[in-house]
């Protein structure tokens, strides 16, 4: 993957211009007594320093994103207001929330904007066109701005007209984010300092599939949990139970239908039986004193298992411990796999200690209910307290970030986990064709 040279603010003078920011809002909104709020400001803060640079330039911005996947309707829990309202009280200047992205009112308001003068257009995707990558709907995205600002990482991997479409619109540079991010993803990537370690979890193969073959010759080791685990345990023969395991997928790169279990399979069959590479990550210590045996890609050795309740609930009282190393059945069918154990967090933590770059993208574990957070926990904790440069692959693991109140304790937390992999992978964003120079 090439170390991007893009075009970036000290290569145009904005001042006194009409910007098109092209930021990436698309949070999850809580309802509170009928209203909607945008309680996790993590993506919007990190929009903060390019607002604040545009405005010291005597900018007037216009900002748009899409949030959510109304497809092409207009759905009122998917409007950008609560949005606009949180990113005002942070950037601390009034913003006007506008009730369409495109139009004749757009158009005038963001024409007759004065310098500093902020405005969000509605999401975009309330009108099919974006996913589309309609041109002529592009077109009219891009009459807010004489110049497109891009700074939505999390958005870089799809092809609308709201990214590629508007970049072919208008001269454009990207944002402090979006070249924060591009630097230290790629660097990592290219050039890890060794030995490298991912850690990665969550419920699906099919959006890391790509990634994990990507970044097998590239790493030292690979540290599996949560529900990935389950199914690559099964592809190694155990009996996982009624624990979460994903239905078939479409693999985008093949168009083409997939099995997730043969997938699995196939990272298995291309790690092979290979010991750890580097002796640097070897344990130097062992819980209870017994030395196991270690992979490159490594599976938990025990873990948190319990009943089944229906309704994704589970029943704390019947949790139990199960060693893993030595049986070939996990958990019953009426079980399921919720968390890793003890022993797996210890060697984990003890791997994790030893690496010099550590990427990490998906949790543990059912980490949302308490009774099986702590593998998730404890891995964060480890990753913070490592010597080693960390970085966080945004998605399901920012909210483990926030849920533990871990903030600026990693080196780095991506705004966008499918981009982060979507990189990792191998892969160039589509937008990288209208920002390089």
């Amino acid at each position: 993957m090439p170390i991007y040279n893009v075009r970036t603010l000290d290569d145009i003078d904005v001042s006194g211009k009409r910007i098109l920011y092209r930021a990436a809002y698309d949070i999850a909104l809580i309802e509170d007594g009928g209203v909607y709020k945008a309680e996790d400001d993590s993506r919007i803060s990190g929009t903060l320093p390019t607002l604040r640079y545009l405005l010291d330039k005597g900018c007037a911005i216009s900002i748009v994103s899409w949030l959510n996947r109304p497809n092409g309707a207009v759905v009122e829990k998917y409007r950008l207001g609560p949005v606009a309202d949180k990113l005002s009280e942070l950037l601390k200047v009034p913003i006007q929330k506008l009730k369409d992205c495109v139009g004749s009112e757009a158009e005038r308001v963001t024409r007759s904007l004065k310098p500093r003068e902020v405005v969000m257009l509605e999401n975009t995707r309330f009108h099919a066109e974006d996913q589309k990558a309609d041109q002529a709907f592009a077109k009219e995205l891009a009459k807010a701005g004489e110049v497109v600002v891009y700074d939505a990482f999390a958005q870089s991997h799809r092809i609308h007209a709201s990214t590629t479409g508007i970049l072919q619109e208008r001269k454009s540079v990207v944002g402090f984010l979006m070249k924060n991010e591009l630097d230290v993803l790629t660097k990592i990537i290219e050039s890890p300092m060794k030995p490298f370690v991912v850690v990665v979890g969550g419920a699906k193969i099919s959006d890391k599939l790509a990634a994990l073959k990507n970044v097998l010759p590239k790493c030292d080791m690979i540290l599996v949990g949560g529900a990935l685990a389950n199914m690559f345990s099964k592809a190694r023969g155990f009996d996982v139970g009624g624990s979460f395991l994903e239905g078939r997928f479409v693999d985008q790169a093949k168009e083409s239908e997939r099995d997730p279990l043969e997938s699995a399979k196939e990272v298995l069959a291309a790690v092979g039986d290979n010991n750890v590479v580097s002796y640097e990550l070897v344990p130097g210590a062992w819980p209870n004193g017994e030395q196991l045996k270690l992979y490159k890609m490594q599976l938990p050795f025990d873990a948190v298992v319990a009943r089944k309740i229906g309704d994704g609930r589970y029943d704390a009282d019947t949790l139990k411990l199960v060693k893993i190393n030595g049986r070939r059945v996990i958990c019953a069918e009426d079980e399921a796999i919720l968390d890793i154990g003890p022993v797996t967090r210890a060697v984990y933590g003890e791997i994790i200690k030893h690496a010099r770059t550590i990427f990490w993208n998906g949790p543990m574990g059912l980490f949302e209910n308490f009774d099986f957070c702590h593998g998730t926990q404890e891995i964060a904790k480890m990753i913070a307290a490592s010597n080693g440069y960390s970085v966080i692959g945004g998605g399901d693991t920012e909210l483990v970030v926030d849920k533990f109140n871990m903030h600026g304790q990693f080196g780095h937390v991506s705004s966008g986990g499918g981009a982060s992999f979507y990189l990792l992978a191998g892969n160039e964003f589509p937008v990288m064709k209208y920002l390089v120079k």
